[in-house]
């Protein structure tokens, strides 16, 4: 309703304008057709005028939208890759493209961690829907978007997708959204990133609660990942 106002107003008053320049070229006296054209080239300036202002003014309003989705999904995916493989709990963009690059398929799904990123697949699929104006006013952010809803088939046919194929998405995403926001989009080196644990107790505790962020001999002590994506104490 709101978008068919925009359209027939303008239109309405384009019909005015013109219906004023034409009355100029019935009438003969000179001074009313000067007149009349005046008024309908003002008309018309007034309707380009409101339109180019709308047309910024829906522009900057999607471009603001855009944002706070690539961050909504951004810190999602950083959440789901901290349940799924660990690492520091506040983590940047290249920290995160690390982590995912080196993951191996025998880095265990349990079942939570597939509905963590089946909720991640399952919303990315409905903004692409729902947000497509704002998705596409930036660049790079839908890409990223239709790589996050293919999260939502990771477990389809009720076969899971293998780890690394499911990384492999992630990356992507976490690349797309990364360039839209104009963050780093270059992994940092694995053997950088501290307290990765990708065990499924590890993951039970931070997606429960508990924390494995500490040193020790218990199951879900962390691990550093080596420079080949295998974990070592």
């Amino acid at each position: 309703m709101k978008f068919t106002s925009r359209l027939v107003i303008p239109a309405g008053f384009l019909v005015i304008a013109g219906a004023v320049i034409w009355s100029a070229f019935v009438v003969e006296e000179p001074t009313r057709q000067s007149l009349l054209i005046n008024l309908g080239t003002e008309i018309i300036g007034i309707i380009l005028t409101v339109a180019v202002v709308e047309y910024f003014f829906e522009r900057r309003k999607n471009l603001e939208r855009g944002r706070q989705v690539a961050w909504s999904a951004l810190h999602a995916v950083e959440h789901a890759v901290w349940v799924w493989q660990g690492g520091p709990r506040s983590i940047e963009t290249d920290q995160l493209l690390g982590i995912l690059g080196a993951v191996t398929d025998e880095s265990p799904l349990p079942d939570f961690t597939q509905n963590l990123l089946l909720g991640i697949g399952t919303r990315a699929k409905q903004a692409l829907h729902n947000e497509d104006k704002a998705l596409a006013s930036m660049p790079h952010l839908m890409l990223g978007y239709e790589e996050l809803s293919r999260l939502n088939a990771i477990r389809e046919g009720g076969k899971v997708k293998p780890s690394k194929r499911v990384a492999e998405i992630l990356q992507l995403a976490t690349r797309n959204l990364a360039r839209a926001l104009q963050l780093s989009d270059e992994p940092m080196p694995a053997r950088l990133i501290r307290y990765v644990d990708s065990t499924a107790e590890a993951q039970e505790l931070r997606y429960f609660g508990g924390s494995v962020d500490g040193g020790g001999n218990s199951p879900g002590a962390p691990r550093r990942i080596s420079e080949t994506g295998g974990l070592f104490s």
